[in-house]
């Protein structure tokens, strides 16, 4: 008798505290998603819809559902379990009035026997969610206040999403409900577990892969055999090994194993292993039950190893070292059960046509879905794992700590065999807590942690790596992020870094990201708005207004002061406007260009190892947001988007300026960039000199970055063009160029022509004479500069365009809704003709450019 699994999917849900709302479902949900399904609430996105629904969180919820059973209890011998793979959060849950489980922790899946309680028909399941709000409320008042950065202050004590309670990119919808699938296990064996420990040779020539098979019960019946299957990435069976005994474990060995790379850089062939246990009796030889795993083989090693001030930072895949270029990624949607698998796939499409090979998945959300993890798995994304903790003091008793642990337990077992996962972190910003806000002292000894206010450092550096240790051995731990030296997120040195004083903090100019580099960016951004349609759609009031500083169009930004730091950046760098379309254009062009400094001057410093990779806040939005996002809720990319892909480009160049003499300097902006702390600024006064007027001077450098293992010979070609007139002030410059592999190679550099505002271009040309890679350094600010008429022309080509222009261009953006564009927010310079295919394009593009 094979193992049999039956879906429950017919549910009804009611209002425990006799509100007489009730309504018909399926699972997974929630109950927003239930109440708004039945009519019983409005789009809590739209408009301000968010703050009348907040009565939602502070009600207990009752699920339901009614089952026959008959088919599973014929069987004598076979055990009938009921499984919950996912309930969000605090439920009890009683069949046919007997109370067969309390759960706590919406991230843990449970399993209970229930043969002894199932009647042949009319079976009667009951969940009862507490209030996880009023939960998190009740243990802050008894146990006391920690100290947390954004959402409900009692959250830290809640084992949930934690971006449900609000952040500043979110809203604050505190849901409940059976969020993951909820059936019927009937089976006389099954296969809990496959582990698969792969062990991949220096030399790349051998794996060995280690299978441990785990089942229950655990010791095999007589006439029960266990077999292991290894399938190469073609479908062919390699191997299959009997294992008659009950050390179950079996062992392959793979010469010149087929390995898996990144997209950037190789193949993703995936082997699978597939354990079964077989009868073999009387009854012949019939399966039970299968468990297959999907595996990748590929060496990932951590490197760091000294510099002149502090270490590195950086990942090698098979050896290569790889600059990780890439974005965090927050759940695809507040309320998680609409991300559905191909939304994962459109996503990671999106990632992959951007060309970045990382995204880290970050603290404040959930262990994703298997399907994020097989999608990155097949198109060769690096997935950066962060354990669910994040901005937060969180508890330290056993009974949380116990609850960790086997939330960690499930995670890491469920994941571990994905190729796409290489890294696992303690939390997001727990460690910035710590430091800022309780006065940690790192340097503490272990045993004293526990009694300190930061006791969660025991779970961080003592309980999560020895949990992946031991069930995950060989994957790389990482205790937070940031995290490094004796001031986490301080030192830029040690570690990786969180860089949030360009968009806030100190504020620094946006074109001063590269001198602030850390060994390894795995969070910074800049604030924008969604695209127009997107606002249309989901910002307005019933009065319809949709002007930028409106209470509607305040309401779906969370950011704390945000206006603040989007126009000190704006006003510092553009001529504002304030009409919806420039408004959000401005914003999008801002987010785009600091990125592109970043960017662009970060992977330069990739050759000498200075910066190993950098990871954009954010990805993606949960709801329709003015946020960090790069791509919003409705997967419309924005500017940045595609700064980003010319940024990570196999094969990219770039433009530096260096201003000889700044005539406003900002002294605690110079400590901070020369120095490697925050503490170098923190004690000079931002003092600045405003009367002294020195001619434009600056300098120029040119290079090409190379991600690739091989050499590529190149053309660069370097041209200086007046901005006002379109012709070239300054005799072109020709280099013959081998760009070194896996690294930067330095092109030319000199003085820059400022008779009159000049841009800057460098072009890299193939053998061919193909144009592979450009970039435009413009005098800074923009907003100091005029647009008189361009002579741009836009030529429609069916599903695609080409560009020319008599005048550099900065920005041209193509703004028609749901076209799939290959490049777009671009800077265009005379004597170029740029083809850009728009999959699904069927009018004339609409545009808007900079100062047009």
């Amino acid at each position: 008798m094979e193992l049999k699994r039956t879906s429950l999917t017919a549910w009804r849900w009611k209002d425990a505290s006799g509100l007489g709302l009730e309504g018909a479902t399926e699972i997974p949900t929630n109950i927003h998603l239930d109440l708004l399904a039945a009519g019983a609430i409005p789009d809590p996105f739209l408009g301000e819809n968010e703050a009348g629904l907040q009565w939602i969180h502070s009600k207990r919820w009752v699920y339901s559902a009614t089952f026959d059973a008959e088919a599973l209890v014929a069987e004598e011998d076979a055990r009938i379990d009921l499984v919950f793979d996912g309930l969000d959060t605090f439920a009890t849950v009683k069949l046919n009035g007997h109370e067969i489980l309390q759960s706590d922790n919406m991230f843990i899946g449970h399993r209970v026997d229930v043969r002894h309680l199932l009647c042949p028909t009319n079976n009667k399941l009951d969940i009862t969610f507490e209030s996880a709000y009023e939960k998190g409320e009740y243990l802050r008042a008894e146990k006391g206040h920690l100290l947390c950065w954004n959402g409900h202050y009692g959250r830290v004590y809640v084992r949930k999403a934690q971006h449900h309670f609000g952040w500043d990119w979110g809203p604050s919808f505190v849901t409940c409900g059976p969020w993951k699938p909820i059936c019927l296990e009937r089976y006389l064996c099954r296969v809990v577990d496959v582990k698969v420990n792969i062990d991949v040779s220096p030399d790349l020539t051998e794996a060995a892969l280690t299978v441990n098979v785990a089942t229950e019960p655990q010791v095999l019946r007589s006439h029960t055999l266990l077999e292991v299957q290894l399938t190469d990435p073609d479908g062919t069976v390699l191997d299959t090994r009997k294992i008659e005994t009950n050390s179950q474990t079996a062992r392959f060995q793979l010469r010149r194993p087929r390995l898996w790379y990144p997209h950037t850089h190789g193949e993703q062939p995936l082997y699978q292993v597939k354990a079964r246990v077989r009868r073999s009796d009387e009854d012949g030889c019939a399966t039970l039950d299968t468990k297959t795993q999907t595996i990748g083989i590929r060496r990932i090693e951590l490197i760091q190893f000294s510099l002149k001030e502090g270490s590195t930072f950086y990942f090698t895949c098979n050896g290569i070292p790889m600059f990780m270029g890439g974005s965090n990624w927050i759940p695809g949607d507040t309320f998680l059960p609409r991300v559905t698998p191909a939304k994962y796939k459109r996503w990671i499409d999106m990632a992959v046509r951007g060309n970045q090979n990382m995204l880290r998945v970050w603290g404040g959300g959930i262990y994703e879905d298997d399907a994020f993890y097989d999608e990155c798995d097949r198109r060769g994304i690096f997935v950066w794992q962060d354990f669910c903790f994040a901005c937060g003091q969180y508890p330290s008793d056993k009974a949380f700590v116990d609850s960790v642990k086997e939330e960690a337990t499930q995670a890491i077992k469920r994941l571990r065999s994905h190729p796409s996962l290489i890294i696992w972190a303690g939390n997001n910003e727990d460690y910035q807590i710590a430091n800022e806000g309780l006065k940690h002292d790192m340097t503490m000894p272990p045993e004293e942690w526990p009694n300190s206010t930061f006791g969660a450092r025991t779970t961080y550096e003592k309980v999560l790596p020895e949990l992946v240790d031991e069930h995950s051995p060989g994957t790389i731990y990482w205790p937070g992020s940031p995290f490094g030296g004796v001031d986490n997120n301080s030192d830029r040195t040690i570690g990786d870094v969180h860089i949030w004083n360009v968009s806030s903090g100190m504020l620094l100019p946006y074109q001063r990201y590269p001198d602030v580099t850390g060994r390894f960016v795995s969070e910074f951004g800049m604030l924008s708005c969604p695209s127009v349609d997107t606002i249309k759609e989901s910002f307005l009031g019933v009065d319809g207004d949709a002007h930028p500083q409106s209470r509607p169009f305040e309401f779906h930004c969370k950011a704390s002061s945000y206006e603040k730091r989007m126009f000190t950046c704006m006003g510092e760098n553009f001529r504002l406007a304030f009409d919806t379309e420039t408004y959000v254009y401005l914003t999008q062009l801002l987010q785009s260009e600091a990125m592109y400094y970043a960017y662009r001057g970060w992977r330069r410093q990739f050759e000498g190892r200075e910066c190993g990779g950098a990871l954009v806040w954010q990805t993606n939005d949960s709801w329709p947001a003015v946020s960090w996002a790069i791509i919003d809720y409705y997967e419309r990319p924005k500017m940045a988007y595609y700064a980003i892909s010319r940024a990570l480009k196999p094969l990219a160049t770039g433009v530096s300026r260096r201003m000889k003499t700044n005539p406003r300097p900002n002294l605690q902006h110079e400590a901070f960039c020369n120095g490697k702390t925050k503490a170098d600024a923190a004690s000079v006064i931002a003092h600045a000199t405003p009367h002294i007027y020195p001619p434009r001077e600056s300098t120029y450098s040119v290079w090409v970055a190379n991600s690739t293992t091989d050499v590529h010979r190149v053309t660069v070609r370097v041209r200086f063009i007046s901005v006002k007139t379109g012709r070239e002030v300054s005799d072109a410059i020709e280099r013959l160029v081998d760009a070194k592999a896996t690294g930067t190679t330095e092109v030319v550099s000199g003085s820059t022509p400022e008779e009159e505002p000049t841009v800057v271009v460098s072009e890299v040309f193939d053998s061919d004479g193909n144009l592979v890679s450009h970039d435009v350094d413009w005098p800074q600010p923009l907003k100091h500069l005029t647009f008189p008429e361009r002579h741009l022309e836009v030529n429609y080509e069916g599903e695609s365009v080409v560009v020319s222009v008599d005048k550099p261009v900065k920005g041209l953006f193509f703004t028609n809704d749901r076209v799939e564009w290959s490049d777009n927010g671009l800077d265009v310079v005379p004597g170029q003709k740029l083809r850009i295919t728009a999959k699904g394009l069927k009018e004339y593009p609409e545009w808007m450019y900079y100062g047009m």
